[in-house]
């Protein structure tokens, strides 16, 4: 397989980044050649899988090549390939589709029995869903859609030998460019939220520049087709390309690549925002414990009694206390002093 491909689809199918548009637009490009496309993906809509499927099978000569944990609709999506092959250490997998079902509410009788229907229709919809998916792919794997169905309720990863021996792809590569998977925090919630079983791999923690991935990946891709997403895009891109300079670009289908010194910089401005905002924390903290000793006292004064302010004038003095030949002596000395 090429070091270059001309899609890559990863993420959620559905998003951005894994649309109909993006791949009609990048098939469209290449009506005449060869398309080279490279999934790494848990899986989303089915509706989009099927549709991106079609549009690989009407080109005519698209190759898929998996990488990494590739699930679900993922799967589904390259099934109208010409070719499909998979990276040695990858893992693949088919399972029933999900539905997501929600209530929390009291129901009498009648509620109940109309909610049951509500069930009984989804299951309905899902079995005819999952009989379309595994006619899918029996035709790749030529074997019966029984068997495809039993395989799909098992939900269980699938080496890249064992997706071989299934027929879901056609050759197994061992390229250096294609890292191992690994279960890091980030993809064990990505396969709790999808409700996809986990894969038999040692988990470890994510680290920052994972975390810093999964952000930029946010921020890219997770805005609604219906928004203003180049301008928004845009605005994130400007101000990551200041931090480094200027240095970085976008890739032609609009992916941004960080080499090793770029994720240094990047990481060391997280640990310089962190150390500034445990700084303002602190700050925080010690003003409010001062505000509260202020506080503290304000209410200890409240709390005194009152002090007599009575003034006792004795006979002849005024309230300074001083005697009438007094008061006119200072204030003749006072307009004196204006002479």
């Amino acid at each position: 397989m090429p070091k270059k491909y001309n899609l890559y689809l990863k993420g959620y199918v559905g998003d951005w980044d894994f649309s109909v548009d993006q791949v009609n637009y990048v098939l469209d490009k290449h009506k005449e050649g060869e398309v080279h496309v490279l999934i790494d993906s848990l899986g989303g809509r089915v509706d989009t899988a099927l549709s991106i499927s079609a549009l690989f099978h009407i080109h005519g000569n698209v190759n898929c090549h998996f990488v990494g944990m590739s699930a679900s609709a993922a799967t589904i999506a390259a099934m109208g390939a010409k070719h499909i092959s998979i990276d040695a250490n990858a893992l693949f997998l088919v399972h029933k589709c999900l539905s997501y079902v929600f209530e929390f509410d009291a129901m009498n009788a009648d509620q109940l029995a109309e909610h049951i229907a509500e069930l009984e229709k989804m299951k309905q919809d899902n079995e005819t869903i999952d009989s379309c998916i595994a006619g899918l792919y029996a035709s790749r794997c030529k074997k019966p859609k029984e068997d495809l169905l039993a395989l799909m309720k098992e939900g269980a990863w699938l080496t890249a030998e064992q997706a071989l021996e299934w027929g879901f792809v056609d050759e197994i590569t061992n390229a250096k460019e294609d890292a191992a998977p690994v279960l890091t925090n980030v993809v064990a919630d990505a396969l709790a939220q999808q409700g996809i079983p986990m894969p038999p791999l040692t988990a470890r923690d994510s680290s920052i520049l994972e975390s810093l991935s999964r952000l930029i990946n946010n921020l890219f891709n997770r805005t609604s087709a219906k928004e203003a997403k180049p301008k928004k895009q845009m605005k994130i891109f400007a101000q990551i390309s200041q931090l480094l300079g200027n240095t970085s670009e976008l890739t032609e289908n609009n992916s941004l690549v960080l080499t090793g010194e770029q994720a240094d910089i990047i990481e060391q401005a997280l640990v310089c925002n962190n150390d500034q905002l445990e700084q303002l924390r602190s700050d925080v903290a010690s003003r409010d414990a001062a505000i509260a000793e202020l506080n503290a006292r304000i209410a200890d004064l409240e709390k005194e009694p009152a002090v007599d302010s009575t003034v006792v004038i004795e006979p002849g003095k005024g309230e300074s206390g001083l005697s009438d030949d007094q008061m006119a002596k200072v204030i003749d000395g006072f307009l004196q002093s204006f002479r």
